[in-house]
């Protein structure tokens, strides 16, 4: 008679050969499965997806991967210079020619392509597409690219944006760097005490990004405006001429005309330009994001480091860009081109741009910890990287109707850089409420 103890133990040895077998049975399971995935991957033709972009060679690397996931799919990019405008026609030349495009980014105003029948819906592909289904994404991640039921793109990349500090040159007038909760007096403050024109040194850089970026930064912290570019709660009129903004135009306009920490126009072509390139070290803060930190690590000659947007009365933003990638309705290859969208959601992707200094788009702890490991990162104010995961506003634009005749980056650049007058707002931006609201109307209407 097998006793209890002996029982015991043959069952235990039994299970743990049972669990060995199973274990063996589902690997190569798993990898029968994979080869066979591959060798029909290798069967498949070949494809190659034109896609329009202004990115440069950088961008290769994240073709590589791709490439090697859907090994017969291959990337073309086509090099764009110029705005909207540029990449329509190119759209139009290319259908016309027999060799559409199937992928383009956009420069901002989506419903241009959708009045035009250029877009395809991305809604049903997204809806079935499992992968995507189960990612985590901030909340309005797609509010600013969804018209009349349509998802005309997705966000390319999330780019934040922060202050860049030449830590070396507040360091020569005693300054420590500042702290993530910093407000706009300090940093108007260091400005007008780093700058020594006699050294040809300035708090400045002479860059329309402080128009572009900080001072609409400016408006929505201090509870001026809602969102960035000065548009209302609902996206349809910009409060631009309300006297708060105009208030805050003339504030960024006295860095030029009675701080002395920002060169005019004139002036800093009369300085020899220096003033207008931050990796000059002439300058104590600049505004830049993933486009800007490569050249200052093979750039710069002194230690730069990064702040976050400065902290308003209300509140304290990032200010982020997520450029449009859209599927062109005259695609030849839209399954596989859809795949080059859902791809840009992957972890290998998002860690990709994460390296370039980008945000992650998609939640999840893996990605937040991942920065830490970033080289680029490395010894840099790597907290104010996370800040802007949080308290991120996104540039509104994309499909607002006649956002690309919005003239106040231009209107407020002439202000502030060569002296016109403040209330050159006023009429400006009551005609734009207006054509805007016509606009909106019409494509309401429209079958």
């Amino acid at each position: 008679m097998i006793n209890k103890r002996t029982f015991t133990f043959v069952l235990s040895i039994l299970l743990m050969v049972m669990l060995v077998l199973t274990s063996c049975t589902m690997k190569n399971v798993e990898n029968g499965n994979k080869a066979k995935k591959a060798e029909q991957d290798q069967t498949k033709a070949p494809v190659t997806l034109k896609l329009l972009t202004w990115a440069d060679d950088t961008y290769q690397e994240l073709y590589d991967k791709f490439n090697a996931k859907y090994p017969w799919i291959t990337i073309e990019p086509i090099q764009i210079d110029g705005g909207d405008d540029t990449i329509m026609d190119r759209i139009i030349a290319l259908q016309a020619a027999g060799t559409p495009a199937d992928l383009t980014w956009v420069v901002g105003d989506l419903l241009r392509y959708e009045e035009s029948g250029l877009l395809e819906n991305l809604k049903p592909y997204m809806d079935k597409d499992r992968s995507f289904q189960n990612k985590v994404l901030p909340d309005g991640y797609f509010d600013t690219m969804v018209f009349n039921g349509r998802r005309l793109a997705v966000p390319f990349v999330d780019v934040p944006m922060w202050i860049i500090v030449n830590k070396d040159l507040l360091a020569r007038h005693g300054i420590d760097m500042p702290p993530n909760d910093w407000t706009f007096d300090d940093f108007r403050d260091i400005a007008r005490r780093v700058t020594d024109p006699s050294a040809g040194e300035y708090g400045l850089t002479t860059n329309s990004d402080f128009v572009m970026r900080l001072l609409p930064m400016k408006s929505a912290a201090d509870g001026h405006a809602p969102n960035l570019a000065y548009l209302n709660e609902r996206l349809t009129q910009s409060l631009l001429h309300t006297p708060n903004i105009l208030d805050d135009v003339r504030w960024l306009q006295e860095f030029v005309t009675k701080d002395g920490s920002m060169l005019s126009w004139e002036a800093a072509a009369a300085n020899g330009e220096v003033v207008r390139q931050f990796a000059n070290g002439k300058t104590a803060f600049e505004i830049g994001g993933d486009w800007l930190l490569p050249r200052l690590q093979k750039e710069a000659t002194f230690e730069w480091d990064i702040l976050p947007f400065p902290r308003g009365k209300v509140n304290q933003y990032s200010f982020h860009i997520n450029g449009p990638l859209a599927l062109l309705s005259g695609s030849q290859h839209k399954e596989e081109a859809y795949k080059w969208i859902s791809f840009q959601f992957e972890m290998e992707a998002q860690k990709w741009k994460i390296e370039k200094g980008a945000n992650a788009s998609v939640i999840d702890p893996e990605l937040t910890a991942y920065i830490d490991q970033v080289p680029l990162w490395q010894g840099k104010n790597i907290e104010a990287v996370k800040m802007t995961k949080d308290n991120g506003l996104v540039l509104p634009g994309a499909t607002i109707p006649g956002f690309s005749e919005y003239n106040w980056i231009n209107v407020v650049n002439d202000i502030v850089f060569q002296g016109h007058d403040v209330n050159r707002i006023i009429p400006e931006t009551e005609a734009w409420n207006k054509k805007t609201l016509e606009l909106r109307e019409r494509l309401r209407r429209k079958p």
